[in-house]
């Protein structure tokens, strides 16, 4: 099977449904419709491609030494580039996950279920055995900071510290893909529903990225 140019992934054509026929399990999420704190009655599709274009958003505003950082390449790929995939499949495992009660839905453990399913799909592209791993763990971890961070959490700084060290090859990406969550355009109802959380939560994360 000819793979997927990781330069050609792009939000156009996977809007398009261009990849439909050769990773159909993206496009599967267009019938997962969430609704509860973060979502409004929202395809997890439509949620993971509008976190994709926050970030790609939220690269401009970066300053200079993490854009230094995310231009590196780890093999053929930049950081960015592999957090831009993570970032589309990021939610991959909510359709085995997914649950609905009075309405409100929700997909415990959809993280550990969507590394294993990525595992599948990345040898799709046209990356090293390296550049998976890091997008495959990024996408295992990828609720770490939305957990430790319901507001007012005591002294995050401490599990924040300890995660670093122990995950530091994806702690930025992952407080970029955290950013990026919460700002779905089209999902995300933190904002809206609690504003002081998502304050919190913000002033935490802007916090690490000015000192990194």
């Amino acid at each position: 099977m000819e793979q997927i140019k990781l330069s050609e992934f792009t939000l156009k054509r996977i809007k398009n449904k261009e990849f439909k026929k050769f990773i159909p399990e993206l496009y599967e999420l267009e019938e997962v419709i969430e609704n509860n704190l973060w979502h409004n009655n929202d395809s997890v599709l439509n949620h993971s491609i509008s976190v994709s274009i926050e970030l790609k958003e939220l690269f401009k505003k970066l300053n200079k030494r993490v854009r230094l950082y995310l231009n590196r390449k780890m093999d053929s790929h930049s950081r960015k580039e592999l957090l831009f995939l993570a970032a589309i499949f990021h939610d991959i495992g909510k359709r085995e996950t997914f649950k609905k009660e009075k309405d409100i839905t929700q997909s415990l453990g959809h993280e550990e279920i969507g590394a294993v399913k990525l595992k599948k799909i990345l040898p799709r592209f046209n990356l090293s055995e390296k550049e998976r791993e890091f997008v495959v763990k990024i996408v295992k971890n990828h609720s770490f900071f939305h957990e430790i961070l319901n507001y007012p959490e005591e002294n995050p700084e401490k599990k924040t510290e300890a995660f670093k060290k122990k995950h530091p090859d994806v702690f930025l990406e992952l407080i970029l893909l955290t950013i990026a969550d919460m700002y779905d355009m089209y999902g995300s109802q933190l904002k809206l529903n609690k504003p002081e959380e998502f304050n919190f939560r913000m002033s935490f994360f802007n916090k690490i990225i000015n000192n990194y």
